[in-house]
């Protein structure tokens, strides 16, 4: 059942006499079990809805105009967890003392329909299958990491066969696009397991529409955990060489890359990313793939509206994961100082709290960041920060906000989401 949590004043729910409270049975005789279920059977223009309230079982006819909302907010849907336990799980190398949340580990293809999370498929059933078909949830994010049985089970900590390439097979064949991803893991599913991996999913190519490798991340927080090795600047550097001949073949065969590697594959190889052409339309950029490069690209066309000069000077630490620090030095810092009165700092963090071997700006927190900050001599006005270090209600990993920082250190601290833009129009209205 879907509990009713808030109806809208004015809407259609609250005119057809909808409550909180209320719990909806059914949508024209379909059962409904999330709100993926309403909105599938409650998008004609007649609907009957079938309510629990107070013991009664109440039947509401609606007729409503093509696209008109609903007005109603249900209460948050149970997401189903991993049962997997994957030898690289990022969440088991969490310490402890974070917020419940962080713990969490989702493993729903209603969320990989809806938020882009990657899924393992290993808990998905044949009524699944047929949900997801019927309802066409289509695109669908599906951790493969290698298509061999025998390692996937090593990988994913498993005991049985999940039977992927036939599920894989199934949503294809039903007209759903996927999007893959692999894992790579030094000693599991490098070498010739990878190139596995990529020949049995190419022939499912088109339907899987881009297959992501990301390397292995490890915290300092792997204490009873299995001993894993880094992706170090050897491997990364093979990878790049066999994978971007690859990626070739396939833009020829295929009209797309179709392959796409993670920015720290060419960072870790001490090589320059690749043009935003590599990427195509950026299929994988909320993985981590891309995304510098998308970046440095809007960079270099926003630096034309920066102002020639501030009119006083204004000081400014710019504070990053020590991963993408060389680029934002060699491309970003000279702009910025081109900019008269800007007195700009580069600071790369170093990550205490997960480990040293993390390098990426999205997983540093409040208290490593502000560590840094501590150790500039300088005065500052303003402190930068990459957004992706903080969550939707702008909490660090480790439930510091940045108004903490401000409070330490007497600054203005701003988030900032790949343009600097905002920070110019802070500084102009001062």
């Amino acid at each position: 059942m879907l509990k009713v949590e808030r109806v809208e004043r004015g809407g259609l729910a609250e005119r057809l006499g909808l409550k909180p409270g209320d719990r909806l049975l059914a949508v024209n005789g379909e059962p409904v079990r999330d709100e993926l279920d309403f909105q599938f059977y409650a998008s004609d223009e007649v609907v009957e809805l079938r309510v629990a309230r107070d013991g009664a079982v109440l039947n509401v006819v609606a007729e409503r105009e093509f696209g008109e909302p609903w007005g109603i907010e249900f209460a948050e849907t149970r997401y189903r967890s991993c049962g997997n336990k994957c030898v690289f799980c990022f969440i088991d190398q969490n310490p402890q003392g974070l917020r419940p949340s962080l713990y969490f580990k989702d493993e729903d293809y209603r969320l990989s329909f809806l938020h882009g999370n990657y899924v393992t498929l290993t808990n998905v059933g044949r009524r699944d299958l047929e949900r997801i078909l019927r309802q066409h949830l289509s695109p669908l994010y599906v951790s493969v990491h290698a298509t061999d049985p025998e390692v996937r089970k090593r990988l994913l900590g498993i005991d049985h066969d999940d039977r992927l390439l036939e599920k894989i097979e199934a949503l294809v064949d039903g007209g759903i696009q996927l999007h893959a991803q692999i894992v790579l893991v030094p000693g599991y599913n490098d070498g010739s397991v990878l190139q596995d991996t990529l020949d049995t999913l190419c022939r499912y190519a088109p339907a899987v529409a881009s297959v992501a490798v990301v390397p292995v991340g490890l915290t300092r927080h792997r204490a009873q955990l299995p001993q894993l090795r880094p992706v170090d600047a050897r491997l990364a550097t093979e990878v790049v060489q066999n994978l971007e001949e690859q990626a070739r073949t396939y833009q020829r065969e295929l009209g797309m890359h179709w392959i796409y590697l993670a920015d720290e594959f060419y960072l870790r190889a001490g090589l320059e990313v690749p043009p935003a052409e590599r990427y195509d339309d950026f299929p994988q950029i909320e993985n981590g793939v891309g995304m510098l490069r998308a970046f440095l690209d809007a960079f270099e066309e926003e630096r034309a509206s920066y102002p020639r000069t501030l009119g006083r000077t204004v000081r400014v630490v710019l504070l990053t994961g020590r991963l993408a620090a060389p680029q934002l030095r060699r491309f970003v810092l000279p702009a910025l100082q081109n900019v008269g009165g800007l007195d700009v700092t580069l600071v790369p963090v170093r990550n205490d709290f997960f480990g040293e071997s993390v390098t990426v700006s999205g997983l540093l927190v409040g208290r490593d960041l502000a560590a840094s900050l501590a150790e500039v001599s300088a005065p500052a006005d303003w402190v930068l920060i990459p957004a992706n270090t903080l969550n939707p209600d702008g909490l660090f990993l480790d439930n510091l906000r940045p108004e903490d920082l401000e409070e330490r250190f007497g600054v203005s601290v701003l988030p900032l989401d790949g343009t600097f833009l905002p920070f110019f129009e802070k500084v102009e209205q001062r």
